[in-house]
């Protein structure tokens, strides 16, 4: 690793530079622009510094088994470890609602904001996830349901706008990483599982009775 350009930083570039690696360690990806509620859409000082700052960043990530990647057309950087330490494993309606997310991203690709995201409410995936492709038999609980978006929002996934996750009226935007959390194909894979789950369980059921 190049140790010239933090030899010669100062105090508040190496204290972002911290800031930055450890955004990355612990939530995977930074994005372009943040939201801000008094403001709207603003361009993220963390986006910035790393696209000046790649090279430095990826050097010293790279002597602790992280890569770090940059999607430029998406707008996001994030991070992979080999050893796949920074996987995240959801639990099943976690995972719906995640795959409903992503569906409802594809559905918008011809209307994305400038920074590439969509713009929906709680409700619209409840409805994607319960009605329009059943991947769940029924409405989960709306805490299970803020509690899985919340993570979704500490990993960069989605950004809440307006409102509570346990609300059918709280607005979020869906970031451009959900595609690359889940990919195309994997998406109807996954969505193929989680149904064919369901439906054992509810055979399960029936024989029970």
């Amino acid at each position: 690793m190049n140790m010239d350009w933090l030899n010669s930083a100062t105090q508040r570039e190496i204290d972002q530079f911290r800031f930055v690696c450890n955004q990355l360690l612990s939530r995977t990806y930074v994005v372009r622009t943040l939201y801000k509620p008094d403001k709207g859409r603003v361009t993220n000082p963390d986006y910035t510094f790393l696209s000046i700052h790649f090279e430095d960043v990826s050097d010293y990530l790279g002597l602790l088994g992280w890569t770090l990647h940059k999607e430029d057309m998406d707008g996001f950087f994030y991070v992979l470890n080999a050893d796949e330490a920074n996987r995240c494993n959801l639990d099943k309606k976690e995972t719906a609602l995640l795959l409903a997310i992503r569906m409802i991203y594809d559905e918008n690709q011809e209307n994305l904001g400038l920074e590439q995201d969509a713009i929906c409410t709680v409700r619209d995936v409840l409805e994607k996830v319960v009605t329009d492709y059943a991947i769940l038999p029924s409405k989960p609980n709306m805490e299970d349901v803020k509690r899985a978006l919340t993570r979704l929002e500490n990993h960069s996934i989605i950004q809440r706008i307006d409102g509570k996750f346990n609300k059918g009226s709280c607005k979020f935007a869906i970031l451009p990483t959900v595609t690359s959390v889940v990919s195309a194909d994997r998406l109807n894979q996954l969505v193929a599982a989680l149904k064919k789950e369901d439906e054992h369980e509810e055979t399960d059921e029936d024989s029970v009775g």
